[in-house]
């Protein structure tokens, strides 16, 4: 969270790990401070900053979309309470469940913090915030859940219908953006978002996202990483057949290069790209985990209730590409078996990432 709080906008999902009450005595208060400090992140966008946290069995990052966009020209960061700061990729961004997934390029020196079921959170359940308020890194504050709240479309809060965002009077304060909203089990029920204020300081009424909804990006991450890795494998050379030398490469035409997708141009407010319409089946495409409007959904696109596009494909190895006619001549030189990375959007904007694709050979009309 830095100066100007975003808006959050949040759609429905879940998860299934019971968060368990306990008493929150001084000494409980004190063991989950410390836990929370070794987890807890502070993330540096640019010139701005706001707060994560370790999550998954992969030590992802989690933190607020707001909080990384000032950052995407000069790169993120992730500094860590041992004293490591480390440089981070975003592997997902959801601008509009104001939330965002990161990668950090080493060694992560924590523990995941574990995620509870929000929908089992009730009002007066007390909760504890941490995270880096104004920069004053390791900062735990009180409260309790106010209120479980439907934020209707056209309000401060969202653009959109959100179901069931955490309320909470525990003080939270630019810089808490993106930070864990606890139990007093220590489980993260929410994510630190926004705050109503006239002031920019807190009032007793913040905002968290709900846990189900981190629950589900991180399902989505996993499942295109398990697409990608699902790659054609080349087929074995044949021994009877000689091979051609390092000097004398085997001839391949520059649009022998195969994706495997029929599109057309897309056009909406700040997203100009190439829409998927369809995706030949056993394509690189398919492979990839990339579909056309005409295809079903993904399974994470659909629990979150995101609008089905089909994806949109935005840029080829960091290249816009803003039309057919510009993909087109992005893949004009590139041969079967090279793989390239496309950033791809859904909605439009509403969820965007990466697919990596190897590019396939270019079928004959007798195949």
């Amino acid at each position: 969270m830095h100066a100007r709080l975003a808006p959050i906008l949040l759609l429905a999902s879940a998860i299934a790990l019971p968060a368990q009450a306990q008493e929150l005595t001084e000494a409980r208060r004190i063991a989950v401070a410390r836990r929370l400090s070794e987890s807890t992140v502070s993330v540096i966008a640019g010139p701005s900053s706001g707060s994560g946290f370790v999550v998954g069995d992969e030590h992802w990052i989690v933190t607020n979309s707001h909080v990384i966009q000032p950052g995407r020209r000069s790169g993120v960061r992730v500094h860590f309470s041992s004293g490591t700061t480390q440089a981070a990729e975003v592997l997902l961004d959801s601008p509009s469940h104001d939330l965002a997934v990161l990668r950090v390029q080493g060694t992560v020196p924590a523990r995941p913090l574990e995620l509870a079921d929000a929908d089992q959170v009730a009002v007066g359940q007390t909760v504890l915030a941490f995270g880096s308020p104004f920069g004053l890194e390791g900062t735990l504050t009180q409260g309790i859940v106010s209120a479980l709240r439907d934020v209707p479309p056209g309000s401060s809060l969202g653009g959109g219908d959100v179901s069931r965002v955490i309320q909470t009077d525990a003080p939270i304060n630019p810089g808490n953006s993106g930070g864990p909203l606890v139990n007093s089990a220590g489980e993260v029920i929410g994510v630190n978002t926004a705050i109503l204020s006239r002031t920019g300081g807190s009032h007793g009424i913040g905002f968290a996202v709900p846990s189900n909804h981190v629950a589900a990006l991180l399902d989505e991450v996993r499942e295109r990483a398990r697409l990608a890795q699902a790659e054609p494998q080349p087929t074995p050379t044949q021994p009877t057949q000689p091979q051609p030398t390092p000097s004398t490469p085997a001839p391949t035409a520059s649009n022998d290069a195969f994706l495997g997708i029929l599109g057309d141009d897309f056009r909406a407010p700040g997203v100009n790209g190439v829409r998927i319409r369809q995706v030949v089946p056993g394509s690189p495409a398919a492979t990839a985990g990339l579909a056309g409007a005409a295809d079903p959904a993904p399974v994470a696109v659909q629990r979150m209730r995101v609008p089905w596009t089909g994806h949109i494909i935005l840029a080829v190895d960091g290249r816009p590409t803003r039309s057919m006619q510009e993909l087109q001549a992005r893949l004009a030189h590139r041969h079967p078996g090279d793989r390239t990375v496309l950033t791809v959007t859904v909605g439009p904007g509403v969820m965007s990432g990466q697919a990596v694709v190897t590019l396939g050979r270019r079928p004959t009309e007798a195949e």
